[in-house]
Parts: structure tokens; sequence; C-alpha cells
């Protein structure tokens, strides 16, 4: 049976599928797969406001880099 996933627009104007979401250290990461191109991945933060949710970029490479671990870790993956 297939999974099927919450699709996101990003600015980009691509369709992203969400395939995980951890909260660490205060912040939510999204993990976000292109439907068009499963090799084509990216991670966004959830900020919100009194009314709504955002996705946005992180802010340094060192962010990405610890959410990506984040990612990794919870689903037992080799970087390897």
């Amino acid at each position: 049976m297939k999974k099927e996933y919450d699709v996101v627009v990003l600015e980009d104007g691509l369709e992203y599928a969400v395939i995980d979401e951890i909260t660490k250290n205060g912040n939510t990461y999204v993990y976000l797969v292109n439907v068009q191109d499963e090799e084509d991945f990216c991670i966004r933060k959830v900020v919100e406001n009194d009314t709504e949710k955002f996705l946005v970029g992180l802010s340094s490479n060192e962010e990405f880099d610890e959410a990506l671990l984040y990612f990794v870790n919870k689903n037992n993956y080799n970087l390897a």
C-alpha cells in the first residue's frame, strides 16, 4: 500500500511532499521531497505568528547540518 503525504508548494512554485516533522530545541523542522524528483529534498523550519504557520529556509549551513542529523538519527539512516 502506497503511503500518502501532505504536499506543500514552496516559493519556487514546486510541490514537495512532507515526509517528516521533528521538533528539537524549540524549533520544528519539516523534511520535504520534490514530488517530481525524489532526489531533490529540502528542510524548512516552521515559524508561527498569532494566526498562521509559515515554512522558512534555515538560517545557516550549520542549522541545516543539525536538522539533517535529527532526521538521520530518528530514521536510523547511515550517511556513509
